[in-house]
């Protein structure tokens, strides 16, 4: 049975695009009927299965989650609840995906085997949150935990992008500086101390010979930083034993080191707990939880906490021996478990790390800041000491 992409109209006059399995052109113009959708212009495709492509932004997702939580709690019917979200998305290319998971489900098929026909759109946790909640028969609590899940991932990635842009922003602007000092401004200063005859000092001799050389060698101190970092970038991603390596010395370096493991560990202990609390067993939870995990060094931790609780060890335990959690989070996944209240302690853990992530990047760029703008200033100064301190010295020597 072949699959066609098409182009089609809705009830609000929106354009739907999307893939559908048909048997020709007549069925599938009666498929799209039965989804109050008018075929405008149909291609037959060669692939036997729906698209699996698609990019989707958070925010839409978070919308749609919201949506049908609403529409599960009143009692809509999936496949109606799925029509009036897709007619109701600003997002051209969430209509076409949910045209599909429309099609899927009235077709027979689970929400959550509908959904994974489209990975890059609905990754594995919200596929299984949704695979747990039709377990259970509650999926709108499923989709409570996808929308918290979701503006939790959004506001981590607002984080990290609060860690890294200000520092970013400031040593372009700091090389910048001194490139244009070292390629216009010294040059021109040296000149006129050396066609004066002034007796120069070590700093100044310094500041001449870096600025010879950025002048003549400019493209090989711009260029090796510029290199290794590319370099290391396609290390880390072509080689998992270099990315392994780099990932332990992130853990080392000062100031970035506790943020990365902060954040991750945030990452791991809030996705374990909605998938926990959404009723998906331990171990399955441990084994989403490292799937978020960047740094290979705390995900192989993890995973030696799912092989210990494997092998029968308490949460508590496992967590103590992976040495990579603080004994406060410690202690309170040891009183869940203990009083048999997971949910309130593993809620209490999110609470934790959520306060530590605020902490630490705060730190680290309250940290960056001042030390950014004393290298700064160290420079101009050495530039200013540089080519007035002959000046001064050798006016000191008039005699009036």
């Amino acid at each position: 049975m072949p699959s066609y992409t098409y182009t089609a109209i809705n009830e609000m006059g929106r354009k739907v695009r999307g893939t559908v399995i048909a048997d020709n052109e007549l069925d599938l113009e009666d498929r799209l009927k039965q989804v109050n959708l008018d075929l405008v212009e149909a291609k037959s495709q060669k692939a036997s299965k729906l698209a699996k492509r698609g990019r989707v932004k958070v925010k839409d997702l978070i919308i749609l989650c919201m949506h049908l939580e609403q529409l599960d709690r009143a009692g809509v019917p999936l496949h109606d609840a799925l029509a009036d979200v897709r007619d109701a998305s600003e997002s051209p290319r969430l209509r076409d995906v949910l045209t599909g998971v429309y099609e899927s489900v009235k077709n027979g098929n689970l929400l959550s085997q509908a959904l994974n026909l489209y990975p890059k759109v609905f990754n594995d946790v919200f596929v299984g949150l949704v695979a747990s909640g039709e377990q259970t028969g509650n999926l709108s609590e499923s989709f409570t935990h996808l929308a918290d899940h979701l503006k939790w991932s959004a506001d981590i990635s607002r984080k990290i992008k609060k860690a890294t842009r200000y520092p970013a922003v400031l040593l372009v602007v700091i090389s910048g500086v001194i490139s244009v000092l070292m390629l216009f401004v010294v040059p021109k200063l040296v000149d006129f101390l050396i066609a004066q005859g002034f007796s120069l000092p070590i700093h100044t001799r310094a500041l001449i010979a870096t600025a010879y050389a950025f002048e003549h060698y400019w493209y090989i101190i711009l260029g090796v930083p510029l290199g290794t970092i590319m370099g290391i970038i396609i290390g880390y991603r072509t080689s998992e034993e270099f990315a392994y390596k780099v990932d332990v010395i992130m853990l080392k370096v000062p100031l970035i080191g506790p943020v990365v493991r902060k954040i991750d560990m945030a990452r791991f202990t809030h996705f374990f707990a909605v998938m926990f609390n959404s009723g998906i067993d331990i171990l399955e939870a441990l084994n989403g939880g490292k799937g978020v995990v960047n740094n290979r060094v705390l995900r192989d931790s993890v995973e030696l906490v799912k092989t210990n609780v494997t092998d029968g060890n308490s949460l508590t335990s496992s967590l103590r021996l992976s040495n990579q959690f603080p004994n406060l989070v410690i202690r309170m996944v040891k009183v869940g478990e203990d009083s048999g209240n997971m949910k309130e302690a593993l809620e209490n853990v999110n609470f934790f790390y959520n306060r530590e992530v605020n902490d630490a990047v705060d730190a680290m760029v309250g940290a960056i800041q001042p030390i950014l703008t004393v290298v700064m200033g160290a420079i101009i100064f050495w530039v200013i000491a540089a080519v007035f301190g002959p000046l001064y010295e050798s006016f000191s020597k008039i005699k009036f």
